[in-house]
């Protein structure tokens, strides 16, 4: 994507035009409204007209056809404000479309960007523009075009008055240069400032966002002092750019009124003199006069336009730059699809780092077979979770291939890759719904027979059943009313719900007391045999009853085996074992 600062009307040109797709069935409305906008600038060109004319008949003592006149006028007037809210009225249905379809795209855009771009910005980057920025496009639209009709109705006054005093007309556009000139400068820093300032508002929306999640962690960790202090200095942060940016348009409003002042000194002594060289009536000076602030609004509305378009092409730039830039990679799959995957899994020779020259996988080379269940233990930090990771395309190899069924997942569409696994993790994000919504938002045609079957299966259903709401009951931002136990139940019962043949367990019961965790383990020992099952464990007393239990440490697989063969046979295993026991004494 091009620096905000080099942005120009190419991009603005090739930013209306993306624009304007995303609102097809709608597009009726913005011609209503573009030719609504036509006889608006006709009617106000025409209303100074008939009120000059009004002026001159009176001073010339005929009063019937001022009594016309302002009838006229008032017919006028009326028709004016009834086409504008009937043009409003066709903007706004253009309007929402618009924001909706385009917020729609970005939603869906973002949900398509590679997990590590996404962990290397805030979430206020992608909630600004998928809130504000794609309003701003349809509204800064609307504000340009109300400018640009107000302009043509300027310019129509002027070349009135270029009719009634050529002298005049010239102040006026000499005028009209030097504010231009003054509004462009003042635009110029304006906008620099708004940079500044949308950067920080970005950053202060993430860290309201981080700070709203980990509230509880927060309170346990009794940081509450130091977070207050924190958001103090981001607000004072967020202040005082906001302040900079205000300081300096009004400093150049303070301007543009002084030359305003100046102006109408200049056009009465001006007038004053064209009416002692008789080169101008006072009824003509009148009207003249009473129109100075359209065509001092010329230069300060067509600077206006301008940096409207600069803020629609801002705007634009930043939600396109997420919808088709480059900045943000989307994950890519292949074309290759399953209808129903078996559940075979290997990985020939895997490598993979997050970081250059800093390897998590060193070779990594294993086979699961189709409804097998394994297990995969080690040290912390050994890689178990990145094998999962890698299974489900959040990440792709550096070196070597994984392959389900057979093919390599490079070569899967998303829906045989990401359709067929599931993947229960250490700390599930749940979503702020009822229970109902979480376990349905992963599957529309969910019933309500599988649906209390998945929660039954999970240890859950009962507990719903206490809850006054039942399954329609809230469960808050990151299920904040449900304990740690819970929600790693509602999880499960999320993924259970999915029915997908390869089903993966990361740390799944860490969270879960020991009750719970052996009723879980009951339910995963009642799926055995029916999916494939893989178990990323730190507890190995969770793992006992696995098919396989593979080994990893420093990247590498160096042993697999039962429960019993490992004990006997690989010291670093024993070692972990009794480590563990010594633990739970």
């Amino acid at each position: 994507m091009k620096k905000e600062e080099n942005l120009g009307f190419k991009d603005t040109w090739r930013y209306l035009k993306k624009t304007y797709k995303y609102a097809k069935k709608e597009r009726k409305y913005l011609i209503f409204f573009l030719i609504g906008c036509i006889v608006i600038c006709g009617i106000e060109a025409v209303i100074p007209l008939f009120s000059a004319r009004q002026i001159i008949t009176l001073t010339n003592g005929l009063f019937d056809q001022v009594i016309i006149a302002t009838l006229l006028i008032f017919l006028l007037e009326m028709s004016f404000n009834v086409i504008r809210f009937v043009n409003n009225v066709f903007f706004w249905k253009y309007f929402y479309a618009l924001r909706k379809n385009i917020q729609l795209k970005l939603v869906s855009e973002t949900l398509k960007i590679t997990t590590d771009t996404l962990n290397q910005n805030s979430s206020g980057v992608f909630t600004e523009r998928i809130g504000n920025d794609t309003s701003n496009l349809a509204n800064i639209t609307l504000q340009a075009i109300d400018q640009i009709t107000y302009l043509i109705t300027c310019f129509g006054i002027l070349t009135s008055i270029f009719f009634l005093s050529k002298i005049i007309f010239v102040a006026f556009v000499f005028y009209i240069l030097v504010t231009y000139l003054e509004q462009k400068y003042a635009s110029e820093k304006i906008q620099e400032k708004r940079k500044i300032l949308r950067k920080m508002s970005e950053k202060a929306s993430g860290f309201a966002s981080e700070m709203v999640r980990g509230c509880k962690d927060i309170k346990v960790l009794n940081a509450e002092k130091s977070f207050i202090q924190k958001s103090g200095e981001v607000v004072d942060r967020l202040n005082q750019d906001g302040w900079n940016m205000d300081i300096t348009r009004h400093k150049f409003r303070l301007l543009g009124g002084s030359l305003s002042d100046l102006l109408d000194i200049a056009i009465v002594f001006l007038g004053i003199y064209c009416i002692i060289q008789n080169k101008l009536t006072i009824a003509t000076m009148i009207i003249i006069f009473n129109y100075r602030g359209s065509i001092a609004n010329i230069s300060y509305n067509f600077e206006s336009i301008l940096e409207s378009i600069k803020s629609f092409t801002l705007a634009a730039s930043r939600v396109f730059e997420v919808i088709d830039g480059k900045e943000f990679p989307k994950e890519t799959f292949g074309s290759t699809h399953l209808d129903k995957v078996k559940g075979n899994i290997e990985f020939k020779n895997v490598y993979f780092e997050y970081e250059q020259d800093n390897p998590i996988l060193k070779g990594i080379n294993l086979k699961i077979k189709p409804n097998e269940t394994v297990s995969i233990v080690g040290r912390s930090g050994a890689g178990k979770s990145t094998i999962f990771n890698l299974i489900a395309g959040l990440y792709h190899p550096t070196q070597g291939k994984i392959k389900i069924d057979h093919v390599n997942i490079e070569e899967l569409d998303k829906d045989s890759l990401r359709g067929n696994l599931s993947i229960i993790s250490q700390n599930p994000y749940i979503f702020n719904m009822s229970i109902r919504d979480n376990l349905t938002i992963v599957k529309k045609d969910l019933t309500e027979e599988k649906m209390v079957e998945a929660c039954k299966m999970a240890h859950l259903h009962d507990f719903i059943l206490s809850l006054k709401d039942g399954y329609d009951t809230y469960v808050g931002e990151g299920g904040v009313i449900l304990s740690g136990g819970e929600r790693q139940r509602l999880a499960i019962a999320r993924a259970l719900v999915q029915e997908t043949e390869i089903i993966l367990f990361d740390e799944a019961t860490s969270s879960l007391d020991n009750e719970t965790q052996h009723e879980i383990q009951e339910s995963i020992k009642s799926m055995q045999g029916k999916y494939t099952i893989l178990i990323i464990a730190h507890r190995l007393s969770t793992v006992i009853n696995s098919d396989r239990i593979i080994l990893v440490d420093d990247g590498k697989v160096i042993d697999e085996g039962s429960h019993q063969e490992l004990l006997k046979r690989n010291s670093l295993y024993k070692h972990l074992y009794e480590l563990e026991l010594k633990e739970e004494k």
